[in-house]
This record gives structure tokens, sequence and C-alpha cells, in this order.
């Protein structure tokens, strides 16, 4: 989405609002199996002194695929992200700068690379989520398996000094 800022670049305190939904299908993220609902950007652009500064509320609902046992859940996801748009960039180690292309700004360019920065790479279903067994596989959130654990090779002597007994 491009928006025309001629109206406020030259004025302080003049301000441009968005409300909309960018395009990110072509995006996948690997715990992300689909979206309930799609990514939302609202907030504004304001010339604050002289300074173009976007602000703006991002929020979706996902269905997720927990990383440890691989059970579907709901999760929504929402944060606040702010950039500033410049006519040239002047601090090329500041990646949160966008250029202004002619009296427009790429709003798309903004809000994706946002939001790619900001969700997570592994979802979990709870914080404290046992995860699989890795011999039966069984889920050890619904309660321990019946698989005997391994003994470390380095210590399977002791072992068989605790059976002679």
């Amino acid at each position: 989405m491009r928006l025309n800022l001629r109206e406020i670049i030259n004025i302080p305190g003049g301000k441009v609002s968005f409300d909309y939904e960018p395009d990110i299908s072509d995006m996948s993220f690997d715990s992300v199996l689909s979206f309930r609902t799609p990514l939302r950007a609202k907030g504004h652009i304001e010339n604050e002194a002289g300074v173009l500064l976007l602000k703006a509320e991002l929020s979706a609902d996902l269905v997720c695929q927990c990383a440890r046992c691989l059970k579907e859940f709901e999760k929504h996801i929402g944060f606040h992200t702010e950039a500033v748009i410049a006519e040239e960039v002047q601090d090329e180690d500041n990646p949160d700068i966008y250029l202004l292309e002619g009296d427009y700004v790429d709003v798309d360019e903004v809000i994706v690379t946002a939001f790619v920065l900001n969700i997570d790479q592994r979802f979990l279903c709870k914080e404290d989520c046992k995860g699989l067994c890795p011999k039966c596989g069984k889920n050890l959130n619904d309660g321990p398996c019946d698989c005997k654990g391994e003994t470390d090779p380095r210590l399977a002597v002791l072992s068989q000094l605790l059976e002679k007994e």
C-alpha cells in the first residue's frame, strides 16, 4: 500500500492514518499452519518536528503447530512497531529508516518487515510443553509413556553392579 504524504511532509503535526490488511499470502512460516484472521495493520504517519514517524499496531490470529509436541493450537499475536520515513538515509546503520519515493511511502515494506522480524520462529502450545517421547512418540503432556529410560553407555557397568544385589 502506497500512501501519499505530500500533505504532511512540510507541516509539523500533520497526520495520515491507515487501517488495512497487508498481503502476506506468498510468505510461509515454519510453525504457522494458517491465519485464522489476516494480518491487520492500524496506525498513522505523523510529522513530529519535521521527522516523519510511522506508528502501527499489528495483529493476527494464527493456527500454529507446537515445536515440541506437534499439537495444533490457536495463538493471537499483536505488537507495536515504529519506523522513521526519510527523503534520504543519513544513518545507514539504522534499519528502522525507510525512504520516501517522491511524496509516497510503501507502507507494506515497513509493516511486512516488522512482522517478519517480530514473529517467533517456533511456537509452543504452552511454556512447559513436555514434547514427544523420542522412542514411542507419545505426547508426554498427556502423561508418561511406558518406555524404559536408556542408560548412558558410560554408566552401564554401574547398572550391572545394581542388578547383582
